[in-house]
C-alpha cells in the first residue's frame, strides 16, 4: 500500500511542477496533497527529518497559493 501512495505522490508532484511551468496556480494544490502523501509514507517509514521537510514544503505551497494572487495566469 505505501507503494502506492509513493507512485500517486510522485505523480501528483510532476503534475505541479508541469502545471507551475505553465503558470498555474492550481499547481499549489497538487503540491500540497502530494507532501500529505509524502509525509504520510515518511511517517510510517520513522524517517522523520522528511517528514519535517515535507510539512515546510506544504506550509511553503499553501504560501504560494495566496501570493500567487487571483488570477489563474500571471504574465
Amino acid at each position: 500500500m505505501i507503494e502506492v501512495i509513493g507512485i500517486i505522490s510522485m505523480c501528483l508532484s510532476v503534475t505541479g511542477v508541469v502545471l507551475n511551468n505553465r503558470k498555474l496556480k492550481v499547481c499549489f494544490i497538487f503540491w500540497v496533497i502530494s507532501n500529505i502523501f509524502s509525509g504520510y509514507i515518511h511517517y510510517n517509514s520513522e524517517v522523520y527529518s522528511l517528514l519535517l521537510r515535507d510539512f515546510v514544503f506544504t506550509l511553503l505551497a499553501i504560501e504560494g497559493w495566496f501570493k500567487w494572487g487571483n488570477s489563474e495566469k500571471t504574465n
